[in-house]
């Protein structure tokens, strides 16, 4: 059976022409024209340093407000330590107790904390001291604030507390 096969076009054959593509002609050139820097006027800077003023060394409050019991010693312990003139170390002795008993007071914290702790960690044990407590708070409450006398003695209590570790 005779097979018929198409016949290739040669190499040096041209292809069929195309239609003619029409040229495109720009109005305005696609160079970018060169940049003119305009002369810089030169402005005097113009800065305000504020002056600094010296900071309290502790907050003061405002009129009206009276700050609370912490923050009024520390305000007051600091006025007078500010105005006292020392003459001597036994002049810093009132001061020195006091930096002494608040690091013994930190000191007794966390050895509280850390046996708190360790009696939390025993089966049973921390939640029978929960109940004791519990216990001891409702007893403490029932003798002296259901009554208004006894309420009003322990009001006193804690105000002459108070007034004697402010003074």
């Amino acid at each position: 059976m005779p097979t018929s096969v198409a016949p290739v076009p040669s190499p040096l054959e041209e292809a069929p022409a195309l239609e003619a593509i029409p040229e495109l002609k720009l109005a305005e050139s696609l160079e970018p024209e060169p940049l003119k820097a305009e002369p810089l006027k030169a402005e005097p800077l113009k800065a305000e340093i504020p002056v600094a003023s010296a900071a309290p060394l502790a907050q003061q409050a405002p009129l009206g407000e009276t700050p609370g019991l912490p923050l009024q010693f520390l305000n007051q312990l600091l006025q007078k330590l500010g105005a006292t003139r020392l003459q001597s170390l036994a002049d810093l002795l009132p001061a020195a107790r006091l930096l002494a008993l608040a690091a013994l007071a930190g000191i007794a914290l966390r050895l509280t904390g850390a046996t708190l702790g360790a009696i939390n960690e025993i089966p049973l044990l921390g939640g029978l001291l929960e109940l004791v407590g519990l216990v001891a708070l409702l007893n403490f409450l029932a003798r002296n604030a259901f009554k208004q006398q006894k309420r009003a003695e322990l009001l006193e209590r804690i105000r002459q507390l108070r007034r004697n570790l402010i003074s």
